[in-house]
């Protein structure tokens, strides 16, 4: 009974890091496709991973709210990632048969903007990554005739890129950024410029300029709003982890209840012997 007591004392233990809900595709949809190849289906199932972050509002091209809801799965000869757009992308080890790892590579925050355009979507806060550091995911796009997620790559050690093609970005102006600011932050952008072209601002002063124009816009998270998602995620966790602790002590004490049980009917039957 003790030693059963100290196991699932080790498995909750090991269990109630931070669990928040992730969305994930359990099957792959098998008519039509290539097992294997690039799929997309809806976000319904949820499974739990360790993770430090809530995903951030939609924010973007309105016209990329199609994506929202929708995973899509892409595999390599080790992994299978799984990228649910304005979510979250995983990564699970398909080689390995026992225990394989299963790790969210990050959780979207908000946008990288270069040159007036959205290039990439950034998913940060992932598994951690040695002592210290967390996966996170640049999510880049282009022009392709169906969505899907072409590929995913890992250039530097937990720093990742996803490929993700899809007509919804193929016209000239649908990921620029400037006719998607409402009115008066597109007049704070003219001013800046024209600040910058008459030599009024320094580089430092011009980009920090734009960043507060892109947090205002909700294109960019600001440490404040990283802080609170983060923090977000910790309070779940703390509910998860206090309905983990009372499933696995309430499961204990059913063991002890049958352990119990069957002390009193060995007893019985040897009592029943000796009298026999």
């Amino acid at each position: 009974m003790i030693l059963i007591f100290l196991s699932l004392t080790w498995q909750l233990t090991a269990a109630v890091n931070e669990m928040v809900a992730m969305r994930v595709i359990s099957e792959l949809p098998s008519a039509g496709y290539v097992y294997g190849s690039q799929q997309k289906t809806d976000a319904k199932p949820e499974e739990k991973y360790n993770v430090r972050m809530k995903p951030a509002r939609f924010s973007g091209p309105e016209h990329l709210q199609d994506l929202s809801g929708k995973c899509f799965k892409c595999r390599d000869q080790k992994y299978e990632y799984v990228m649910c757009p304005f979510h979250n992308i995983t990564q699970e080890d398909i080689q390995a048969y026992y225990e394989p790892y299963r790790g969210v590579l990050g959780v979207w925050s908000d946008w990288t903007i270069e040159n007036n355009e959205f290039v990439a979507m950034n998913m940060i806060e992932g598994s951690r990554c040695g002592e210290g550091t967390h996966r996170s995911t640049k999510v880049t796009f282009s022009c392709g005739a169906i969505s899907e997620l072409a590929e995913v790559t890992e250039p530097e050690k937990c720093r990742y890129v996803a490929k993700f093609k899809t007509p919804l970005v193929c016209g000239q102006n649908a990921m620029v950024v400037y006719p998607r600011l409402p009115g008066t932050l597109q007049r704070q952008w003219d001013e800046v410029e024209q600040n910058w072209q008459d030599g009024d601002l320094t580089e430092k002063g011009y980009k920090r300029q734009l960043e507060a124009i892109f947090v205002k816009a909700g294109f960019h998270l600001s440490p404040d709003m990283k802080r609170s998602l983060l923090h977000k995620a910790a309070g779940k966790t703390d509910e998860s982890c206090q309905a983990a602790l009372e499933a696995a002590l309430a499961h204990v004490s059913q063991l002890e209840e049958e352990l119990k049980l069957k002390d009193d009917i060995i007893k019985e039957l040897e009592e029943n012997k000796n009298i026999a």
